[in-house]
């Protein structure tokens, strides 16, 4: 009888738990299941293998949350120090987005207009890096028109900002505003243009009278739960505690040595070290998503290119690459690596951003709990 009892009561309990398991919620899985996961693990870890890529971290949103994040290989593999969540990377162009949002911040609190002009008698800057002519089109140039890359400048002869690394930043502006022509009007054609976003560094400085990295860090950085992220320094001698080594392969087509650049100097648009981690954080407050509050308006964000559902933007220079990916309203990540391909890396990259997307997409069991 007893005997008979245990069996029904052992039989019920094993029905009870298989019914509790099979109808538990995907996400009641546990967190940072190395199974679900373990898909975007190889799309990262191919990576390293096909370049050459000492070390790398990752981070993955979902729906708002912080469900994932991973670190692989070295930080310094000279001495072989394992590459942790908390390791500062050089973000290199994704810094553009951080600026981005800065500028819209100075919008939405009433102290700049996108539709403002640049240079000039009525311009924010003014005559401050030289006096144009009469006649200079530089004077028509807007901050929307630095913001959305279509300022009139190009990279011909070369890119600015990677160029002349011992020449001052007002020197820098100074040799543009005066002596590189445009070659559009501007407003009317989009090129990709580092220079525009140190312009719009400086105004940001100008119309706030505190450095560009301080105003950042305060009214942009802060206000998404981010401590840890900074303008990066030049050398290697100065890096930061928490900072990864970059490399760089010795037949790369881009022969810079990572530590060559003037970091200091490409603030606005590629000086920015920061975590997989904290550059989470900065998409969950700018996604118009409503669970956790964006730092801008929805009617800003609406205005500009985070109005989409789908965006990316990467950062990529000698000894370092990355990518900040808002996938979807539902799925975000950010990958970076200490080192990029040594040849053709913007093929690489957009391989591998394809390669993640399509990994990520296949993910139908996600964790519940918010690593935030």
């Amino acid at each position: 009888m007893n005997i008979k009892l245990s069996s029904i009561r052992l039989t019920i309990g094993l029905i009870s738990l298989t019914l509790f398991v099979n109808c538990q919620k995907d996400d009641d899985l546990p967190v940072n299941s190395n199974l679900i996961f373990e898909g975007l693990d190889s799309v990262v870890k191919n990576q390293m293998v096909s370049y050459n890529i000492p070390g790398a971290s990752i981070a993955v949103i979902r729906n708002e949350k912080l469900v994932y994040t991973n670190s692989f290989g070295y930080s310094n593999k000279i001495i072989n120090k394992i590459a942790t969540n908390d390791d500062l990377y050089r973000i290199a162009s994704i810094s553009k987005p951080i600026t981005a949002i800065a500028i819209l911040k100075l919008v939405e609190d009433g102290l700049l207009s996108l539709d403002q002009k640049v240079f000039g008698p009525d311009g924010i800057l003014g005559d401050e890096y030289g006096t144009l002519p009469a006649n200079s089109n530089k004077k028509l140039i807007t901050v929307s028109q630095l913001l959305n890359h279509e300022s009139g400048w190009t990279n011909s002869p070369n890119d600015p900002v990677f160029s002349d690394f011992n020449k001052s930043l007002d020197d820098l502006i100074t040799d543009m505003v005066l002596h590189r022509k445009l070659v559009n009007p501007p407003g009317s054609v989009y090129y990709y243009l580092n220079f525009g976003y140190t312009i719009l560094g400086r105004i940001i400085e100008k119309i706030t009278k505190v450095p560009y990295e301080v105003y950042v860090k305060s009214n942009i950085l802060e206000p998404c739960g981010i401590s840890k992220m900074k303008i990066g320094r030049n050398t290697l001698a100065d890096k930061y505690p928490n900072e990864v080594t970059y490399y760089q392969g010795s037949n790369s087509t881009s022969n810079s040595n990572p530590y060559d650049y003037n970091i200091v100097r490409m603030d606005s648009p590629a000086g920015w070290i920061a975590s997989a981690t904290d550059l989470a954080r900065f998409i969950v407050k700018i996604d118009r998503n409503p669970s956790k509050p964006d730092i801008i308006s929805n009617i800003l964000l609406n205005n500009s290119f985070f109005a989409s559902s789908s965006w990316y933007h990467t950062g990529s220079m000698s000894g370092t690459s990355g990518i900040i990916n808002k996938l979807d309203d539902t799925l975000s990540y950010v990958v970076l690596f200490n080192k990029r391909a040594d040849h053709h890396p913007d093929i690489v990259e957009d391989e591998f951003r394809k390669a993640f997307d399509k990994e990520i997409l296949t993910i139908s069991k996600w964790p519940n709990d918010d690593l935030f």
